[in-house]
């Protein structure tokens, strides 16, 4: 019989010690902050989309540029999302503690600047436009023509298996009070 090894061990020792609220947020913070890709999913008339797209965060918030396509249609027609996020991929598991992944689900908010100038501008400020503009070639003004889509949480769902290690089950879960 094969000896099973310490994630074997972890995985089957049956942790469910909660991490307390505050570390869990500043953890879910701290994610939000290393990585910048995720995949928003929306639907409309029973046809889901998942699209991968860049986004910045301030603490829990997320936001993310979108033109008029697919994704803002949808979310104007129905604000039901879900939001991927995870650090890495993998081909093995000797990587184990250090997977992390989020499930989020929220509710968005599509900011434009014609409608409230005031709102977008504030929701840009945590955008790292620059980059994109500057990749196309274009001044560097701000850009006032895009959609910025704010997600506030309701529900996050939080899976790190290296907190096995510190005695705290690897999925936790944080909800809106």
């Amino acid at each position: 019989m094969t000896e099973l090894t310490e994630f074997g061990r972890l995985r089957t020792s049956g942790i469910k010690t909660r991490l307390p609220r505050p570390e869990l947020e500043r953890r879910i913070t701290a994610a939000f902050k290393a990585y910048n890709v995720c995949v928003l999913a929306t639907c409309l008339n029973d046809v889901p989309r998942a699209t991968p797209i860049e986004y910045y965060s301030d603490g829990l918030v997320i936001y993310a540029l979108g033109s008029r396509q697919t994704k803002l249609i949808n979310l104007e027609g129905n604000p039901r999302i879900s939001v991927g996020i995870y650090n890495k991929s993998f081909t093995d598991w000797t990587d184990w503690y250090e997977i992390v992944g989020l499930q989020i689900t929220g509710l968005p908010e599509l900011l434009r600047y014609a409608d409230d100038p005031e709102a977008y501008l504030a929701a840009l400020s945590h955008y790292d436009w620059h980059k994109y503009r500057r990749a196309m070639g274009r001044p560097d003004d701000e850009p006032r023509n895009s959609t910025i889509i704010k997600i506030t949480p309701t529900k996050i769902e939080y899976r790190d298996l290296g907190m096995l290690r510190e005695g705290y089950a690897a999925s936790q879960v944080w909800t809106a009070p």
